[in-house]
């Protein structure tokens, strides 16, 4: 029996301040690729700027919506760690782009 693991791919999608006349980006949210729907339940525009989740790296965690990067993390795999300090869980099962985003996403690093 072969195990079929479906990967989940994000987008960033920008939220616009109220007073801005530029549309200076108030907040970035994490999206399903594709998606108009963010993981904090916001609905996003079409028209809203879209960046790759690879980008978290470069966006301030105080830029990012508390709840899309809450519910982000609890997507990612938490197998404890073993005596050698290396986790168990199985390459395969980590969704696309979590080695890039995950100490963004957590604030380390």
């Amino acid at each position: 029996m072969v195990n079929e693991v479906m990967a989940v791919i994000f987008e960033l999608k920008a939220e616009y301040g109220f007073a801005s006349e530029d549309a200076e980006i108030h907040l970035w949210h994490l999206v399903r690729e594709g998606s108009s729907l963010a993981l904090c339940d916001r609905a996003m525009t079409a028209e809203s700027r879209t960046r790759s989740a690879l980008a978290l790296r470069d966006v301030f965690p105080e830029r990012l919506c508390q709840e899309c990067r809450r519910r982000y993390c609890e997507l990612l795999p938490s197998t404890p760690p073993t005596a050698a300090g290396t986790s168990t869980a199985p390459a395969a099962v980590e969704p696309i782009q979590t080695v890039q985003t995950v100490r963004a996403v957590r604030g380390i690093g």
